[in-house]
């Protein structure tokens, strides 16, 4: 299969997914609302959260083939890709994102950002501890932004990354 395939049912299998996944937070909401027990509380709970992340998830995931429109703020590109990032360093560690909020327009598509960004936490990501997270940041500088990924604590980050700003 191509990659234009790919790309193409990309945004077909989001709408429908979130369909899907519209219905599942439906109905745990309603388990969570009709719980006669603690017991069935939390199952509900569980089903609400699950749905959430797997949403999360998935979103992000198809995010990299259809990415975000170009006007989407290079914060809000990074934190839609929490869920690959944490899928990167493994369950259950604890990734952070860091973007400043005076980042100027970027002159690299939310797509480019995207593969920086994962080509980054995978690097960071061989050299963490057992245990360890992820730092992912962006910082303005003079003509652009810097982004970079650390594993947390003590990991040495790598060479950050310089993200020319938009051109006027």
């Amino acid at each position: 299969m191509s990659t234009e395939h790919l790309i193409g049912f990309a945004r077909a299998v989001r709408h429908e997914a979130n369909n899907l996944l519209a219905a599942i937070g439906g109905t745990a909401e309603l388990m969570h609302r009709s719980a006669m027990t603690e017991r069935d509380a939390a199952r509900a709970e569980r089903l609400r959260e699950a749905s959430a992340r797997l949403g999360a998830l998935l979103r992000a995931y198809l995010a990299l083939a259809a990415p975000p429109a170009e006007d989407t703020p290079p914060a809000a590109v990074l934190e839609a890709m929490h869920p690959l990032f944490v899928l990167i360093l493994g369950p259950g560690r604890e990734v952070a994102i860091e973007a400043a909020a005076e980042i100027p327009p970027l002159g690299v598509p939310p797509g480019e950002l995207q593969a920086t960004a994962l080509s980054l936490a995978t690097e960071a990501a061989a050299e963490a501890r057992p245990g360890s997270g992820l730092r992912v940041a962006l910082a303005p500088c003079p003509g652009g932004a810097l982004l970079s990924v650390a594993a947390e604590p003590g990991g040495a980050a790598a060479v950050p990354i310089f993200l020319p700003g938009a051109e006027p």
